[in-house]
């Protein structure tokens, strides 16, 4: 009997052990359920609050517009456009980069358009679809600054460049230092990209020109120009290789001027590939880590650069000054620097 009671006590015990057990389990579920409810509705708050700050932590979003091979170039636009647009508290970044799929640049501008941007930043040029597109642009209350290549009767608020007037002068001012070293008729040949032809690099053989006329020069001096087609970086090094090929001394010519980074970088190789360094003198635009190299080495003599740095600035200035009083200058002229062969620096230019 007492056997038996004694069973049954442990028995009993064992069914409370294994309720209790049971009821402890359950609380601690529901612990953890009302404690993961609340820390994932702390952390969709934070979330909500976080990306409402970051809504609120700009005032504006600006994009800038290229397509060019000139990768170096842009990039110090795109680093000065930062900076300031970080200092006026925009949003600022250039078409695409984020995406996979590469776009025209008409394509990017009629996306800038349908985003409802605050404000472009656009490399130009002549073709009549986007001087369209840059008037939708403002009609839809969208202000437009170009650089570098400009869309004139498009209705964009402002240009942003080089004064191409005076990079003519100092192609010309090279040119002749150049070819008073040599004897007889100097044959100089201008590259002129096919992408441009009517546009600002006509002013700069222009000024060429006349700067040559002005000096007596233009009668030694026999000025020629070849069109590079830039629609790829392999298309523009194989038309400027076949100007050697081509050639019957293969030397298209005793001077070579270069108005873009990439073709001066093209010809510069090339000179080296063909071993005509000293025969081929270049004047080149622009600078990188290999111009620098071969003006140290004396196979270009001379590269105009630029304060891209500067241009990217002056763009989100004349977008922030528009949009806040629907007035700005009609035209930004950036300065430029000139390097010569042996690493020397030239001083400025556009005196």
């Amino acid at each position: 009997m007492q056997k038996r009671d004694k069973e049954d006590n442990n028995h009993r015990n064992g069914r409370l052990f294994l309720t209790a057990a049971v009821l402890l389990i359950i609380i601690l579920m529901v612990i953890i359920t009302v404690s993961l409810v609340f820390f994932r509705n702390l952390i969709r708050e934070s979330a909500q609050i976080m990306m409402k700050e970051e809504e609120n932590k700009y005032k504006g979003y600006y994009v800038l517009i290229t397509d060019d091979e000139d990768e170096g170039f842009w990039k110090g636009i795109l680093q000065g456009a930062k900076q300031e647009a970080a200092e006026e508290g925009i949003y600022l970044e250039q078409a695409g980069e984020a995406l996979n799929t590469q776009y025209t640049k008409i394509e990017q501008l009629e996306m800038a358009i349908y985003s409802k941007v605050d404000g472009i930043i656009l490399d130009a040029g002549d073709d009549p679809k986007i001087a369209e597109l840059v008037k939708r642009a403002g009609e839809d209350g969208i202000p437009v600054v170009t650089v570098r290549n400009d869309s004139p009767g498009s209705g964009r608020v402002s240009f942003i460049n080089i004064s191409n007037a005076n990079l003519g002068k100092e192609y010309g001012r090279q040119i002749c230092r150049l070819a008073e070293q040599k004897e007889g008729t100097v044959n100089v040949c201008v590259l002129m990209d096919s992408g441009g032809q009517n546009s600002g690099q006509n002013l700069i053989l222009t000024g060429i020109q006349d700067y040559l006329v002005a000096r007596g020069m233009d009668r030694r001096i026999n000025l020629t120009t070849a069109l590079v087609h830039d629609t790829s970086v392999f298309s523009a090094e194989e038309e400027i290789r076949d100007l050697f090929l081509n050639s019957p001394d293969q030397k298209p010519a005793d001077i070579m001027v270069c108005l873009n980074l990439s073709d001066t970088t093209c010809v510069s190789q090339t000179v080296v590939d063909y071993n005509r360094v000293g025969q081929v003198e270049i004047i080149g635009f622009y600078e990188s880590e290999t111009i620098r190299a071969a003006l140290e080495k004396d196979i270009i003599q001379a590269s105009v650069t630029v304060d891209t740095m500067q241009m990217g600035r002056y763009c989100v200035e004349a977008l922030s000054e528009y949009k806040e009083s629907g007035y700005v200058s009609d035209y930004y002229a950036v300065g430029t620097t000139l390097l010569l062969s042996g690493g020397q620096e030239g001083g400025a230019s556009d005196e």
